[in-house]
């Protein structure tokens, strides 16, 4: 990669003497001034030709007119002026490439992690993404229950929101994080703050204490998710980043498979408390093990940056936003048909301020330049928005069937949260094996597209088969329907973060994959309160229709699982028959999600994936760009 870049400077270097001796005929030796300005526009704002126009200055005797120190420093800065005038990204780009060359001249070399050290590393990622993924299936089996503890379905969307908007909210604030900050104790601060939550969440006594530990559980789980992936950047030789991003996910996703299944356990034979207790133990020995085995590189340095500064680059009135723009969505749902009608002041104002907040989010996060979450010099390159984009409409299609296929199984087919959990372990086991074949083949094809575009199409046909079932559905129908679901969307999931740390500079992966993980996961506080909310609308609008002898706040207060011992009779079907409209309507919510990323693959830049040479990224340091192939 040296050999490669000497190369380039030996051919940078000849471009730029030509180019000077053409402009030098037409400007008189004792006027430097003039031949700078037209220097500057040959030299196209590559931060590498401040060395070349040294050894021009050194080998070429036209040039002895330039005599003072003092001019060529200006000249020179007035060089670096006008090319950050004219191309302020390739200036950005420039930079760092001066600063691999210090960095090389420094002799510091990438040390990846291999070997039992590699292995614990991982083991270390994977549980406390582990408790983290358990989280999401436990609590989607455990729903039913909560609600019938806590009696109602009034809070039912917060119990899952509240978790995904605070990762949404603080997932940039943690990429700042890890850039000032060291990775090994901010991932474990994080997972202590997950672990606080799970305290809270476990012995809540009522639905708003659970919300206030779930909020704190997604406070944590942001900055584990995020950190997860950054720690196998940094620790990981870059061949095999793919292959083992894929297999984080995929564990995550196996972790989800075991969710409901103990969510049904505990929820049955003891306590759905227990979904939140049993992350104590897991993450007690994850933080363990990483005082034992995680190290960073020394090749990975962090800023320098007064603790002011760093708290500045936090970006608190973008998160303040965000939150309360998510929250006036949320509540405009959770209202809208359900406890007051669409019409409502109410409602009309919460829709209203989260629009205007949503706007003066990203105004303000321009206007805050460097020291935004989501720096708009990374979110106007196609290749971060396109991916991030892609990542958010997944997950609207994924999220719907993860949360509401247990619903099914257990209002409509009348299962208990054990076999519901049984279940829906196709849909899961087949999105590990998804996530963890297209992390093998990406590393060796470098081809995303292909992964992207089958995701959506499979992931369609799953919906479309979901969308079908009522109660008269076979076992055969809603496993078979799990199959192309959970594969489809297994084998995108990942492909965004892998690809957007693969084409973004070392000093900005860390902001980049928290930006990906923002548009991820706000998905959950966005659309899991879209889905509750055009389930209760339908929900209301069958029993009205069909059942105007039923007592509604009777059906909202009997939670999902236990309509039998509410009904019976002719009440007890069209009840079914009610919460059947309402979970076929978040179905076709997922059909639209997953039709959607068909057309968004189209978006990303149709690009191959760096080749992943460990031998020349090594020697050439951690910043050192691979070589990109275009399609």
């Amino acid at each position: 990669m040296i050999r490669a870049l000497s190369s380039s400077i030996d051919a940078q270097k000849e471009r730029t003497r030509l180019s000077y001796r053409s402009f030098h005929r037409s400007a008189e030796p004792s006027e430097p001034c003039c031949v700078v300005p037209m220097l500057s526009r040959a030299l196209k704002s590559n931060a590498t030709s401040i060395y070349l126009l040294d050894i021009l200055l050194a080998d070429d005797a036209q040039m002895s007119t330039i005599s003072s120190e003092k001019s060529e420093t200006k000249e020179v800065a007035h060089i670096n002026d006008l090319s950050r005038d004219q191309n302020p990204a390739s200036s950005s780009h420039g930079s760092l490439e001066l600063e691999q060359l210090h960095a090389e001249g420094d002799g510091e070399e990438p040390v990846y992690a291999t070997g039992l050290r590699l292995v614990m590393i991982m083991t270390t990622i994977n549980l406390s993404s582990l408790i983290a993924s358990l989280d999401l299936g436990i609590v989607a089996t455990a729903i039913p229950k909560i609600t019938q503890e806590f009696h109602g379905l009034n809070y039912i969307e917060w119990y899952s929101s509240a978790c995904f908007l605070t990762v949404g909210v603080t997932s940039a604030m943690w990429g700042k994080m890890y850039k000032y900050l060291p990775a090994q104790w901010t991932y474990m601060s994080a997972l202590g703050i997950y672990l606080v939550g799970s305290i809270v969440a476990a012995s809540a006594p009522n639905s708003i204490a659970l919300i206030v530990g779930r909020a704190i559980q997604g406070w944590g789980c942001a900055g584990c998710l995020s950190g997860s992936v950054l720690i196998i950047n940094y620790t990981a030789a870059p061949s095999k980043r793919p292959l083992l991003i894929g297999m984080w996910i995929g564990v995550f996703m196996c972790a989800t498979i075991l969710g409901p299944v103990l969510g049904g356990v505990f929820t049955t034979e003891i306590t759905w408390r227990w979904c939140f207790w049993i992350n104590l133990p897991v993450g007690g020995l994850a933080i363990a093990l990483q005082l034992i085995f995680l190290r960073i590189p020394k090749h990975i340095k962090t800023p320098q940056a007064s603790w002011k500064e760093i708290l500045l680059n936090l970006d608190f009135p973008g998160a303040g936003i965000l939150l309360a723009s998510l929250v006036c969505f949320i509540l405009a749902l959770e209202w809208g048909g359900v406890t007051k009608p669409w019409s409502s002041g109410s409602v009309i104002a919460t829709l209203a301020l989260w629009i205007v907040l949503t706007i003066a989010f990203f105004v303000v996060e321009y206007v805050q330049g460097e020291r935004a979450g989501m720096p708009f010099r990374l979110l106007k390159q196609r290749m971060i928005w396109a991916n991030a984009l892609y990542a958010y409409i997944t997950n609207l299609a994924n999220f719907q069937v993860l949360f509401y296929l247990p619903y099914y199984f257990q209002s409509v087919k009348g299962k208990t949260a054990i076999i519901s959990g049984v279940y829906t372990l196709p849909f899961l086991a087949l999105y590990a094996v998804g996530a963890m074949a297209s992390g093998a083949l990406l590393g060796k094809t470098r081809m995303m597209h292909p992964f992207m575009a089958m995701s959506g199409l499979l992931a369609v046909v799953g919906a479309a088969l979901f969308y079908s079932m009522d109660v008269n559905t076979s076992q055969a129908w809603y496993i078979g329907a799990q199959i192309p679901f959970g594969l489809g969307i297994g084998l995108a999931n990942q492909v965004p973060v892998t690809v957007v740390q693969a084409f973004t500079d070392p000093a900005d992966v860390a902001i980049a994959t928290a930006i990906i993980f923002t548009f991820q996961t706000s998905t959950g506080a966005y659309f899991t309160t879209a889905a509750q909310s055009i389930f209760e609308n339908l929900l209301l609008q069958s029993l009205t229709k069909n059942a105007p002898d039923v007592d509604i706040a009777t059906v909202l207060a009997a939670g999902a699982s236990a309509l039998d011992k509410k009904f019976s009779g002719a009440q007890l079907s069209q009840v079914i028959h009610a919460y059947t409209q309402g979970i076929q309507g978040v179905f076709a919510f997922s059909i639209a999600g997953a039709a959607l990323t068909v057309f968004l693959t189209f978006l990303v830049p149709f690009k191959r994936l760096p080749i992943f040479a460990d031998k020349a990224t090594q020697e050439a340091g951690p910043s050192e760009k691979e070589s990109v192939v275009e399609v």
